[in-house]
């Protein structure tokens, strides 16, 4: 199995867009099913892995770092009708426990770097969600300053995992 590598640019995505007008950037997921972080699954609804995060993580910096005028970041999704659906249940059922526990923990620092590039960069950021927004997907867009959801009358949010919870 090859080495995980977190050498990416935005030339090289897979699984986001990410585009710059003056002091609002936008950031699209826009998963492609093919390209899996490793074989054996399908990437389908949204739903993502480690390479889409690592995808993530590097827009997020890039935006802080190369992009200081951005002052304005919009998440959105260019399915009809879905967000993101979460993590990719196959990918975790094919994963060993270790890599579940680095994928999660990396997942989640990825999340805070969203809430840190507000807090500490000045660069708000607003999901604008369209569609189901469940589990991780939820998880994405309540890292956002702000969460808007289509009112299309099908558009929801769903967090699977609060059942676990109680």
């Amino acid at each position: 199995m090859d080495p995980t590598t977190f050498e990416t640019h935005p030339s090289r995505y897979k699984h986001w867009r990410l585009t710059t007008a003056g002091d609002v950037a936008t950031l699209v997921m826009a998963v492609d099913g093919d390209h899996p972080h490793r074989p054996g699954y399908e990437l389908k609804l949204n739903s993502y892995d480690l390479s889409v995060d690592i995808e993530l993580a590097d827009a997020i910096q890039r935006l802080r770092f190369e992009h200081p005028e951005v002052k304005c970041l919009v998440v959105t999704a260019d399915l009809d009708r879905v967000f993101c659906s979460g993590a990719n249940i196959y990918m975790l059922g094919l994963s060993t426990h270790s890599f579940k526990v680095n994928f999660c923990k990396f997942t989640n620092e990825t999340r805070l770097y969203l809430e840190d590039a507000s807090a500490q960069s000045g660069l708000a950021s607003l999901a604008a969600c369209k569609g189901t927004t469940a589990g991780g997907g939820y998880e994405l867009a309540l890292a956002c300053d702000e969460t808007m959801l289509v009112d299309d009358g099908s558009s929801a949010v769903s967090f699977p995992e609060t059942p676990l919870l109680a």
